[in-house]
Protein backbone atom coordinates (compact mmCIF):
# COMPACT_ATOMS: atom_id res chain seq x y z
CA UNK A 1 0.00 0.00 0.00
CA UNK A 2 1.28 3.48 -0.80
CA UNK A 3 0.59 4.75 2.74
CA UNK A 4 0.19 3.18 6.17
CA UNK A 5 -1.94 4.32 9.10
CA UNK A 6 1.15 5.76 10.81
CA UNK A 7 1.77 7.88 7.70
CA UNK A 8 -1.75 9.23 8.01
CA UNK A 9 -1.26 10.28 11.64
CA UNK A 10 2.02 12.03 10.79
CA UNK A 11 0.41 13.70 7.78
CA UNK A 12 -2.53 14.84 9.92
CA UNK A 13 -0.20 16.47 12.47
CA UNK A 14 1.79 18.14 9.71
CA UNK A 15 -1.30 19.45 7.90
CA UNK A 16 -3.11 20.66 11.02
CA UNK A 17 -0.04 22.36 12.46
CA UNK A 18 0.40 23.62 16.00
CA UNK A 19 -2.29 25.05 18.24
CA UNK A 20 0.20 27.72 19.33
CA UNK A 21 0.25 29.11 15.76
CA UNK A 22 -2.95 31.19 15.37
CA UNK A 23 -2.75 30.81 11.58
CA UNK A 24 -2.54 27.00 11.63
CA UNK A 25 -5.54 24.95 10.50
CA UNK A 26 -5.94 23.35 13.93
CA UNK A 27 -5.94 26.73 15.64
CA UNK A 28 -8.49 28.13 13.18
CA UNK A 29 -10.67 25.05 13.58
CA UNK A 30 -10.55 25.27 17.37
CA UNK A 31 -11.58 28.93 17.13
CA UNK A 32 -14.46 28.02 14.81
CA UNK A 33 -15.74 25.30 17.16
CA UNK A 34 -15.39 27.44 20.27
CA UNK A 35 -17.49 30.18 18.63
CA UNK A 36 -20.01 27.75 17.13
CA UNK A 37 -20.57 25.83 20.37
CA UNK A 38 -20.48 28.78 22.77
CA UNK A 39 -23.53 28.63 25.05
CA UNK A 40 -25.00 25.37 23.79
CA UNK A 41 -27.72 23.95 26.02
CA UNK A 42 -26.69 21.64 28.82
CA UNK A 43 -29.06 18.95 27.58
CA UNK A 44 -32.03 18.46 25.31
CA UNK A 45 -35.08 17.73 27.42
CA UNK A 46 -37.36 15.38 25.55
CA UNK A 47 -40.61 13.88 26.82
CA UNK A 48 -39.87 10.67 28.69
CA UNK A 49 -41.92 7.87 30.16
CA UNK A 50 -39.68 7.63 33.24
CA UNK A 51 -37.24 9.87 35.12
CA UNK A 52 -33.62 10.03 34.02
CA UNK A 53 -31.46 7.77 36.24
CA UNK A 54 -28.67 9.30 38.32
CA UNK A 55 -26.19 7.11 36.44
CA UNK A 56 -26.80 6.18 32.81
CA UNK A 57 -27.19 2.45 32.21
CA UNK A 58 -25.95 2.75 28.61
CA UNK A 59 -28.71 0.34 27.59
CA UNK A 60 -30.27 1.30 24.35
CA UNK A 61 -32.40 -0.02 21.58
CA UNK A 62 -32.82 0.30 17.88
CA UNK A 63 -35.87 0.72 15.76
CA UNK A 64 -35.64 -0.46 12.19
CA UNK A 65 -37.75 1.15 9.50
CA UNK A 66 -37.68 1.52 5.75
CA UNK A 67 -38.26 4.54 3.59
CA UNK A 68 -40.06 3.54 0.44
CA UNK A 69 -38.64 4.43 -2.97
CA UNK A 70 -41.14 7.25 -3.76
CA UNK A 71 -40.47 8.95 -0.41
CA UNK A 72 -36.72 8.58 -0.90
CA UNK A 73 -37.00 10.10 -4.37
CA UNK A 74 -39.10 12.99 -3.04
CA UNK A 75 -36.53 13.69 -0.28
CA UNK A 76 -33.71 13.71 -2.84
CA UNK A 77 -35.72 16.00 -5.12
CA UNK A 78 -36.37 18.40 -2.22
CA UNK A 79 -32.65 18.46 -1.47
CA UNK A 80 -31.71 19.14 -5.09
CA UNK A 81 -34.27 21.95 -5.31
CA UNK A 82 -32.77 23.58 -2.20
CA UNK A 83 -29.10 22.90 -2.97
CA UNK A 84 -28.91 20.41 -0.09
CA UNK A 85 -27.84 16.80 0.22
CA UNK A 86 -30.10 13.98 1.36
CA UNK A 87 -28.16 14.02 4.65
CA UNK A 88 -29.07 17.68 5.11
CA UNK A 89 -32.75 17.03 4.41
CA UNK A 90 -32.84 14.25 7.01
CA UNK A 91 -30.84 16.38 9.47
CA UNK A 92 -33.36 19.18 8.96
CA UNK A 93 -36.28 16.83 9.64
CA UNK A 94 -34.56 15.54 12.80
CA UNK A 95 -33.82 19.09 14.00
CA UNK A 96 -37.45 20.14 13.40
CA UNK A 97 -38.75 17.06 15.24
CA UNK A 98 -36.38 17.56 18.21
CA UNK A 99 -37.31 21.25 18.41
CA UNK A 100 -41.00 20.43 18.48
CA UNK A 101 -40.63 17.64 21.07
CA UNK A 102 -38.31 19.61 23.34
CA UNK A 103 -39.92 23.02 23.00
CA UNK A 104 -36.53 24.61 22.36
CA UNK A 105 -34.96 25.94 19.20
CA UNK A 106 -31.28 25.30 19.94
CA UNK A 107 -30.76 21.79 18.60
CA UNK A 108 -27.37 20.08 18.87
CA UNK A 109 -26.74 16.61 17.47
CA UNK A 110 -23.59 14.60 16.90
CA UNK A 111 -22.93 12.78 13.66
CA UNK A 112 -20.14 10.39 12.76
CA UNK A 113 -18.15 11.11 9.59
CA UNK A 114 -15.86 8.80 7.67
CA UNK A 115 -12.72 10.94 8.01
CA UNK A 116 -11.30 9.67 4.71
CA UNK A 117 -10.95 12.90 2.78
CA UNK A 118 -7.96 11.75 0.74
CA UNK A 119 -8.22 9.20 -2.09
CA UNK A 120 -5.04 7.46 -0.86
CA UNK A 121 -6.96 6.47 2.28
CA UNK A 122 -9.77 4.65 0.46
CA UNK A 123 -8.15 1.20 0.62
CA UNK A 124 -6.36 1.66 3.92
CA UNK A 125 -7.41 -0.29 6.99
CA UNK A 126 -7.80 1.88 10.06
CA UNK A 127 -10.22 3.85 12.17
CA UNK A 128 -10.72 7.29 10.65
CA UNK A 129 -14.16 8.06 12.06
CA UNK A 130 -14.65 11.46 13.66
CA UNK A 131 -17.71 13.06 15.26
CA UNK A 132 -19.13 16.38 14.13
CA UNK A 133 -21.30 18.54 16.35
CA UNK A 134 -24.16 20.00 14.31
CA UNK A 135 -25.90 22.95 15.99
CA UNK A 136 -29.02 24.35 14.37
CA UNK A 137 -31.43 27.07 15.43
CA UNK A 138 -35.08 26.19 14.76
CA UNK A 139 -37.73 28.86 15.28
CA UNK A 140 -41.41 27.90 15.71
CA UNK A 141 -42.40 30.16 12.81
CA UNK A 142 -39.85 28.63 10.43
CA UNK A 143 -40.96 26.81 7.32
CA UNK A 144 -39.12 23.59 6.54
CA UNK A 145 -37.34 25.52 3.79
CA UNK A 146 -36.03 27.95 6.44
CA UNK A 147 -34.85 25.04 8.61
CA UNK A 148 -33.22 23.34 5.63
CA UNK A 149 -31.37 26.52 4.64
CA UNK A 150 -30.02 26.88 8.18
CA UNK A 151 -29.11 23.17 8.36
CA UNK A 152 -27.27 23.45 5.04
CA UNK A 153 -25.22 26.36 6.37
CA UNK A 154 -24.55 24.52 9.65
CA UNK A 155 -23.52 21.28 7.97
CA UNK A 156 -21.26 22.96 5.40
CA UNK A 157 -19.52 24.88 8.20
CA UNK A 158 -19.07 21.74 10.28
CA UNK A 159 -17.77 19.67 7.37
CA UNK A 160 -15.41 22.51 6.49
CA UNK A 161 -13.93 22.23 10.00
CA UNK A 162 -14.03 18.44 10.33
CA UNK A 163 -10.29 17.79 10.63
CA UNK A 164 -10.16 18.56 14.34
CA UNK A 165 -10.51 15.27 16.22
CA UNK A 166 -13.61 15.25 18.43
CA UNK A 167 -11.56 14.08 21.41
CA UNK A 168 -9.34 17.16 21.01
CA UNK A 169 -12.40 19.41 20.84
CA UNK A 170 -13.84 17.93 24.04
CA UNK A 171 -10.43 18.24 25.71
CA UNK A 172 -10.07 21.88 24.64
CA UNK A 173 -13.58 22.90 25.71
CA UNK A 174 -13.57 20.76 28.87
CA UNK A 175 -17.34 20.50 29.36
CA UNK A 176 -18.86 19.59 32.71
CA UNK A 177 -19.53 15.85 32.82
CA UNK A 178 -22.52 13.96 34.19
CA UNK A 179 -22.97 10.24 34.76
CA UNK A 180 -26.66 10.64 33.98
CA UNK A 181 -26.04 11.24 30.26
CA UNK A 182 -23.55 10.50 27.55
CA UNK A 183 -20.41 12.60 27.85
CA UNK A 184 -20.99 14.62 24.71
CA UNK A 185 -24.52 15.70 25.64
CA UNK A 186 -23.27 18.24 28.16
CA UNK A 187 -22.48 21.81 27.25
CA UNK A 188 -19.28 22.01 25.23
Amino acid sequence: MPVQYADYTLWQREVLGSETDPESPISRQLTYWRETLKGIPEQLDLPADRPRPAVASNRGATTAFEIDAPTHAALEQLGRARGASLFMVVHGALAALLARLSGTGDIVVGSPIAGRGEQLLDDMIGMFVNTLVLRTQVNPSDTFGDVLARVRETDLGAFGHADLPFERLVEALDPERSQARTRCSRSL
